[in-house]
């Protein structure tokens, strides 16, 4: 397995480590966008940002449609 699906709370805290540690570790990770929530919509809104930046220095984001119509 080298490919993570990430979801859950707060985007800005618990999904980002998560996202970074899975990184660090070799895993390929998309962030589901509509799949995780902050208490605050400019915080994950900043956290999408930093993600995906750099081309994707850390994972991707991406809605769950477009998840789903992948080949």
């Amino acid at each position: 397995m080298s490919h993570l699906i990430i979801a859950g709370v707060t985007t800005e805290v618990c999904v980002q480590t998560t996202m970074r540690e899975a990184n660090d570790r070799g895993y390929d990770c998309v962030l589901i966008e509509e799949a995780t929530a902050s208490y605050f919509p400019q915080f994950k809104a900043a956290t999408i940002e930093m993600i995906v930046a750099q081309g994707g220095i850390v994972g991707w984001a991406a809605s769950l449609e477009s998840l789903l119509a992948a080949p």
